[in-house]
């Protein structure tokens, strides 16, 4: 067997492991995004947008970043002209530095075995494995940390009396400087280079004082007040040294954090390691000691400090303590254990050996595979869209975690990051303070309750473009987005959001409700609906909230997106009835304001957005257009008519998408959802194709699904269809559905299953009356609005949507007036 085919194998096995994050051809990790757009723009732009500060290209100032890294990336693409550089490098890196271990385990140990289980054991540790399978300064920087730290230990073993720490007691000390100095001449280039890298070179430096310090020990045994003084004053020299760096991340790390970043079988055989480090009187097995147990305890506040540099001399202990590990079992007496005459003892120590070995390539591979953070579909539409329609030199808002994907796929600005790692490369580096006062500002962007406030820091800030995700619409500006007419709603995809911000919106908010006073009724109707008035539109102020995302319950139930549109179309028809009905103008304003801000508010595909996190959902679109068919103006038409084009490109084969861009499919919602999007909407704009699909997949029993709830808005979609054709087959089939309703009613009219598990809304038993009238049930639709009059609206997860269905269901079924009587009732 060649010497060195065991060490290629290792080198094989970790190159393998750090191809994992980059299986997509996707960029693992935020920071990574970050460098690459780096090397694109000085790609594009040339190496003059570098910073000139030397301090700057060093990294001595807080948020200065060295370019050497980048530099060699945009040489790489230059000649192979490939993306796959940024790919290939890290992991290259880390194989070479894992060779290099293998170089630093042999000095140390002169041994074989111990230096291979070393070099295998660093090269699976999980944050050596992140930081060379990504492209980030860091992977080329623990390269050349390794190659000064070889040297160092060269020069170290050139030292006279080297092979004894006694030898170095008080005189003896000044051995330190009698080495070979060709390894420090060495060192020195390559840190030359370590400078303009990565400020791995400050963990470098302090390890380097380590190392001074490890051979004062035995000066410390024999004259421990000097030495100690000497030591603390070292020791504030770091501290000094270390808060002038200003940017060692210190936030406290968990403890659990230590066996998955540093890896299991390290820290326990790093730890066995060092029972035989502590009895030895080799001082590079103290130095390795001390160098560990203070980068732990740092590393407890500070995880670079142990991501991944104590993890070096772990692993050296680790490949030492796993050795000694293997040579004990070898000799320990196991009892002969046999199946069949077969003697198992020898598989027995074979399996445990291999699972000494097998763990932390599984720990290492898990890692790395799950050390991807990958764009979704829906940011990646949003990306596009922001590609391709904003201009380059855009500022947008965005939080930090998303800012690194939005400048690395984009190629725009942000605040945060544009402050800190563009600025500090190629401007002039901000300071903590102003890193901080970024942070704070765009914090309060974010969570103030306080519109005027977020108006004057984005303007200060030259924003123009607010991105957010998920569940941002759920406090602070998220709330008002949607409502305010400073923001124009330019993409929302489910998962992403992209707004625009307008100064000076040509559609003021009214910051006074209504207050009318005159026929009870009315009166009634108008302080229940001007309680949910916000300055801009009518939305709701609470509802049910699903413990886990489901675009059905959501739509169903949910109200933290403030954008009510279907229930604001609705507003403006019943405001313009009460105008006719008692002369008062600011109905008649207020219903012509919604409708000018429905029409700003309608995004440019047509659609209008709902649910949480809000996506363009073809049934809230529907929702909204359809009330305005009742008011035939020239506003009300062209809205409709934007919102039916948008309604028509979601339609196609007998199929209609639930949202824009998304197949209607279990991956996007549940059947249910699918079934009331094609049951509604074809209801509201009829298509007998897709309403005769929906009658097909009624069951026997006339249900669709198990819930009342569910089956109520599929019945309504097909109730509108037969209200607007009279179709005969979509009567038999509401007929023998509201059979199945019925016997899901109890004697008083209420639903099965309604508070427990769902929470039925007063707009479902609205839906309900309107599906037994259709059918021609009279007897259960009085019974069934019966038991609705006497609910409380209060206690209702989407009051504001419960009153108007109601109203609505009741217009069509009767007349405005007694609907108007009616409905009045549950306020």
């Amino acid at each position: 067997m060649p010497k060195n085919k065991p060490l290629i194998l290792v080198c094989i096995l970790a190159f393998i492991i750090r191809l994992i994050p980059n299986r997509n051809l996707a960029f693992p990790g935020n920071d990574a995004y970050i460098h690459h757009d780096i090397v694109m723009r000085l790609a594009t732009e040339g190496l003059g947008i570098l910073s000139k500060d030397p301090t700057s290209l060093l990294g001595l100032k807080p948020y200065a970043y060295p370019p050497f890294y980048h530099i060699l990336g945009l040489l790489l693409y230059k000649i192979f002209n490939s993306q796959l550089v940024f790919f290939l490098l890290p992991p290259i890196l880390g194989v070479l530095t894992v060779l290099v271990f293998y170089k630093i385990s042999w000095e140390i140990f002169e041994n074989k075995r111990e230096a291979l289980f070393s070099a295998f054991l660093f090269s699976l540790v999980p944050s050596f494995v992140t930081r060379t399978s990504v492209f980030i300064p860091e992977s080329l920087g623990i390269l050349l940390f390794t190659i000064i730290l070889y040297l160092l230990i060269k020069y170290a073993k050139s030292m006279p009396g080297y092979s004894n720490i006694d030898n170095f007691s008080l005189g003896g000390f000044f051995k330190i400087f009698k080495g070979n100095h060709k390894y420090l001449i060495i060192a020195l280039l390559i840190l030359s280079i370590y400078f303009f890298t990565h400020r791995g070179w400050l963990f470098l430096a302090i390890t380097i004082l380590i190392f001074i310090l490890t051979f004062m020990i035995p000066s410390f045994k024999k004259k421990p007040i000097e030495v100690s003084i000497l030591f603390l004053l070292v020791a504030a020299a770091i501290l000094e040294f270390v808060l002038f760096t200003a940017r060692l991340q210190t936030q406290p790390v968990t403890v659990l954090g230590f066996p998955k970043w540093m890896g299991l079988i390290q820290i326990i055989f790093g730890l066995y390691g060092a029972l035989f480090f502590i009895r030895s009187k080799n001082p590079l097995y103290k130095f390795i000691l001390l160098w560990f147990i203070l980068f732990a305890i740092i590393g407890t506040y500070s995880f670079r400090f142990r991501d991944p540099y104590a993890a070096i001399p772990l692993s050296l202990m680790a490949g030492y303590g796993l050795s000694q590990a293997i040579i004990r079992l070898d000799k320990m007496k196991i009892p002969d254990y046999r199946i069949l005459k077969k003697n198992l003892t020898p598989y027995m120590r074979l399996f445990v050996i291999s699972l000494f070995l097998i763990i932390p390539i599984t720990q290492g591979g898990v890692i790395a595979y799950l050390n991807v953070i990958n764009p979704t579909t829906e940011q990646i539409e949003a990306f596009n869209w922001i590609n391709e329609n904003t201009p380059p030199d855009s500022v947008f808002l965005a939080t930090l975690d998303d800012a690194y994907l939005l400048i690395g796929n984009t190629h725009r600005k942000d605040i945060l990051l544009w402050k800190t790692i563009y600025q500090g490369m190629m401007g002039n580096p901000p300071t903590l303070k102003e890193k901080e006062m970024s942070e704070i500002e765009v914090k309060t962007i974010f969570t103030t309750s306080q519109p005027s406030e977020a108006y004057y820091l984005l303007e200060k800030n030259n924003i123009t473009y607010i991105y957010i995700r998920k569940n941002m619409h759920q406090q602070g500006l998220g709330l008002y987005l949607p409502t305010d007419t400073h923001f124009k709603t330019l993409i929302v995809t489910g998962d992403a959001a992209v707004y625009q911000y307008i100064p000076n919106p040509p559609i003021e908010g009214k910051t006074a409700k209504i207050n009318f006073t005159g026929d009870p009724e009315y009166e009634k109707i108008a302080d229940f609906i001007e309680k949910f008035w916000n300055g801009y539109s009518y939305s709701e102020s609470g509802g049910y909230t699903p413990m886990e995302y489901d675009p059905a319950k959501d739509l169903e139930f949910g109200s933290a997106f403030k954008g009510c549109y279907d229930a604001n179309a609705m507003i403006a028809v019943l405001y313009d009835i009460l105008s006719s009905k008692t002369g008062n103008t600011e109905f008649k304003e207020r219903s012509n304001y919604l409708i000018e801000w429905l029409k700003y508010k309608q995004m440019e595909n047509g659609s209008f957005p709902g649910g949480m996190p809000p996506a363009e959902y073809t049934l809230t679109t529907a929702q909204t257009i359809y009330p305005l068919k009742d008011l035939k103006t020239s506003e009300t038409e062209k809205i409709t008519n934007k919102g039916l084009q948008f309604i028509q490109k979601q339609t196609n084969n007998g199929d209609i998408k639930i949202a824009a861009n998304k197949e209607s499919s279990q991956l996007i919602g549940t059947d249910y959802l699918k079934l009331k999007t094609e049951s509604q909407v074809s209801g509201m704009n009829p298509n007998k194709e897709i309403i005769y699909n929906v009658i097909e997949k009624q069951k026997g029993d006339g249900s669709w699904t198990p819930k009342a709830y569910e089956n109520i808005e599929i019945l309504k979609g097909l109730a509108l269809y037969h209200l607007a054709t009279n179709d005969t087959k979509t009567l038999k089939a509401i007929q023998e559905g509201s059979k199945w309703l019925k016997a899901n009613q109890d004697g008083n009219g209420k639903f099965k299953g309604d508070g427990d598990p769902e929470i039925y809304s007063i707009g479902h038993y609205a839906d309900a009356i309107l599906v037994y009238y259709v059918a021609g049930d009279q007897k259960a639709m009085e019974k069934t609005l019966n038991h609705t009059l006497k609910r409380n609206i209060e206690n209702d997860p989407t009051p504001l949507k419960s009153y108007l269905t109601l109203f609505w269901d009741l217009k069509i079924i009767y007349n405005e007036d007694i609907a108007l009587k009616l409905s009045s009732q549950i306020l």
